[in-house]
């Protein structure tokens, strides 16, 4: 089992790395754009002070991302890696899902996503051959990863099913949750319970989000059922979960909330509405997540659980300045603005 000095090179790594982070500072982020963007010059984001467009800020935020993740895995002992990859695996999963829509819709795919900034990442493989054949099969074949290419093949699946292209944003959701369940369930030893308490937050968002995707989609029980089988971890009781869908699609979403709020530790389901309901979700399960990692950095530091808080923090910040910023670009209201910061 690795020791400290086996996290002697990395520990710093991260500390230097949360140092550069803005913090409480991204709070300090508001209109005008000149403004906003002098708030990142001294900071991890530097390079996206130059942005001029959501375009060009998404590129600049993910090369940040993804130039952190790398060197954060370069560092890390093997016990560690499975968790750095399985950051990346979500950014991937979710540009592939944002492909098939886009087929879906009968638009052509992207030319640039995010995470063809990640050195194991497929995304420019994937695209590169749909430039021949842009098709929702051609997309399955050109996939290589198998985690990958089964999350492509159940999303087909339901689309056949249902013809609504807003199937690839549910499997993006509980694929995510599955990729972070993988990662969880190869932790071992007493370090498991701390990188739980960090991580375990962002399964359950993913997890609530695509639970109510489904319910607005009318998503066949079945294939809920399989989206959410998978490693036993985090204290879920994932068959309940499926049960507890099965019985609420065909009443009210309040019935269904009432249903699985029991089962979900990390996630608040409060509102009425569906928006509302994803919006207390996704914000109760960062608040968590967050507070789960500042505290990590408090804690023995030689474990995996650094390793997590320190790329949770990151996932969490790159997603609120980009929230941010490009709000700002895109003249959101102040309300609009302030739901996009923890």
């Amino acid at each position: 089992m690795p020791g400290s000095a086996d996290y002697a090179r990395l520990v710093p790594v991260l500390r230097y790395m949360k140092s550069r982070m803005l913090g409480p500072k991204l709070k300090e982020i508001a209109p005008p754009l000149s403004e906003a963007v002098m708030a990142l010059r001294e900071s991890l984001y530097s390079r996206a002070a130059e942005a001029k467009d959501p375009e060009s800020l998404e590129r600049a935020l993910a090369a940040v991302y993804f130039s952190n993740l790398e060197e954060v895995y370069r560092l890390a002992p093997a016990e560690a890696r499975g968790l750095i990859n399985a950051f990346g695996r979500l950014r991937e999963l979710e540009d592939i899902m944002t492909v098939a829509r886009a087929l879906a819709e009968g638009q052509p795919p992207p030319r640039w996503l995010p995470s063809m900034e990640w050195g194991l990442s497929s995304t420019a493989h994937v695209l590169q051959e749909l430039e021949a054949s842009a098709s929702l099969s051609r997309l399955q074949e050109a996939v290589r990863d198998r985690d990958l290419k089964g999350a492509v093949a159940m999303a087909l699946e339901a689309y056949t099913d249902l013809r609504q292209p807003e199937v690839f944003t549910f499997l993006s959701l509980l694929g995510g949750s599955l990729a972070l369940r993988g990662a969880l369930a190869a932790v071992g030893g007493p370090e498991a319970k701390d990188v739980e308490r960090i991580m375990c937050p962002l399964v359950e968002e993913r997890a609530a989000l695509g639970l109510l995707e489904a319910w607005a989609l009318r998503l066949n029980p079945k294939t809920f059922a399989r989206a959410v089988e998978g490693p036993k971890v985090c204290g879920v009781d994932w068959a309940l979960l499926a049960a507890a869908y099965e019985r609420g699609l065909e009443g009210e979403v309040t019935g269904l909330v009432m249903d699985v709020s029991p089962a979900l530790r990390y996630v608040k389901l409060e509102g009425r509405s569906v928006k509302e309901l994803m919006a207390s979700a996704r914000r109760s399960a960062r608040l968590a997540a967050h507070r789960a990692s500042l505290a990590a950095f408090e804690g023995y530091p030689f474990t995996p659980a650094l390793v997590a808080a320190a790329l949770t923090l990151l996932t969490l910040e790159v997603d609120s300045v980009r929230a941010l910023v490009g709000g700002i670009m895109l003249n959101l209201t102040q309300e609009e603005l302030e739901q996009a910061v923890i």
